[in-house]
């Protein structure tokens, strides 16, 4: 037996055994959703009721009090052993809530009460309404820094106008957290957010989601057409091509990410073992050495993903009323780039591994390994960074030739 990545907190250890609970029924159902690319709505209906989707919310506020990025980080893992296409929906919703929370605590230590009190009602609501986001941030030919998806003041409000791509969780949405490009009343060209209520007129969720793999994620593409949001809807974010404002937002999402492959790759590797058919000498050589690649392959990715989670927890706790330097936050951004590839990359290895132990049986649609072999693939496509621009972006921070996520 190998050590998994247990959490840090007792509140992470409730997140934890939930996830774990959670993960086994929507097991029961993974096979049937993937096969016909239907969505998982009764497994998206108990993470709701168990509160899953308010773990990193005060529990004062109705949430799990969940603040440790490790321990929302290790839940990640588990929740993807049953079923990724469902895990990955959940984190980007988790990345989200994340940073209010992240703020919330910076403006309560910095004394911003004003600030501190309107981030708390935001949770609050989030945590009453049971609500669920799906992340609108992928566009065509996405420029990661100035979003071509625009909000236009208009009296009392914006109008939103754009396309979205592989939003993930959109069939359970209530609510889309869409990335946007505008303009502020000092003239200056920002990139924020928005949140919009999927019944919004003007807003499509289209049902065009049919992929190799996550075929249960309801990735599916949304159109926003003169949407109209209060005035208030639209939130500050960062000055557009700023890589700093960008990568201070998306921190830890790169290891949410690397989460579900852990899971999945760890999930194939237990199906895989549980396969194995010794013979009356035990496995042979060869299968013994196939496992060992798997073992040692494992405990590096739990190593690298546990050491980035705290380096970032460490730096927050060290930071309680600033996100931080821009050098600190690119080496940390730098870091959790680095263990997101690493770990996906590593994690469509070992489910390959898991496949060759598995033999021709692993083959066989329906089987989780099956699934598992196209889900892991996902992983080099998700921002921040897909796989082609994140060795492009390490290799000009380890030259120090000023990096770029353009």
């Amino acid at each position: 037996m190998f050590l998994e990545l247990t959490p840090r907190t007792p509140a992470g250890a409730r997140l934890c055994a939930l996830a774990g609970e959670l993960a086994e029924a929507l097991a029961a159902h993974a096979a049937a959703h993937d096969r016909d690319g239907s969505y998982p709505h009764e497994g998206v209906a108990a993470l709701r009721d168990a509160g899953y989707f308010a773990a990193p919310i005060p529990a004062e506020f109705g949430g799990l009090g969940v603040d440790s990025v490790f321990d929302l980080i290790v839940a990640s893992s588990i929740l993807a052993r049953g079923d990724a296409s469902v895990a990955i929906g959940v984190n980007m919703h988790l990345i989200g809530v994340t940073n209010i929370a992240r703020r919330w605590r910076m403006a309560l230590a910095s004394e911003r009460y004003r600030s501190a009190h309107a981030l708390a009602d935001s949770m609050r609501e989030i945590a009453e309404k049971r609500s669920i986001f799906s992340a609108a941030i992928s566009e065509p030919q996405q420029d990661l820094l100035r979003p071509s998806t625009t909000a236009t003041p208009i009296d009392g409000g914006w109008r939103i106008d754009g396309r979205k791509i592989f939003c993930t969780m959109s069939p359970a949405a209530t609510e889309l957290y869409a990335s946007v490009r505008y303009v502020d009343r000092q003239g200056i060209e920002r990139y924020g957010y928005v949140f919009i209520p999927v019944d919004a007129p003007g807003l499509t969720v289209h049902d065009d989601w049919d992929a190799m793999g996550m075929r249960a994620s309801g990735s599916n593409s949304v159109s926003l057409d003169g949407v109209v949001v209060p005035e208030a809807a639209v939130r500050g974010g960062f000055p557009t091509g700023d890589a700093t404002g960008y990568m201070e937002r998306n921190l830890a999402a790169g290891l949410f990410h690397a989460s579900a492959s852990l899971g999945v790759a760890e999930a194939a590797h237990e199906h895989a073992l549980n396969g194995v058919k010794p013979n009356g000498h035990g496995p042979s050589v060869s299968t013994q050495g196939l496992v060992a690649d798997s073992a040692i392959e494992l405990s590096a990715c739990r190593a690298a993903l546990g050491r980035a989670a705290a380096l970032i927890d460490r730096h927050q706790e060290a930071n309680p009323t600033s996100h931080g330097t821009p050098e600190e936050l690119l080496v940390l951004f730098s870091e959790a780039q680095a263990v997101k590839t690493f770990v996906n990359e590593t994690a469509v290895r070992l489910v390959d591994r898991s496949l060759t132990l598995a033999g021709g049986r692993g083959y066989l649609n329906g089987h989780p390994i099956a699934r598992a072999y196209r889900d892991v693939r996902a992983s080099a496509f998700m921002n921040p960074l897909a796989s082609g621009r994140a060795h492009e972006f390490l290799g000009q921070v380890a030259l120090g030739m000023g990096a770029s996520l353009g």
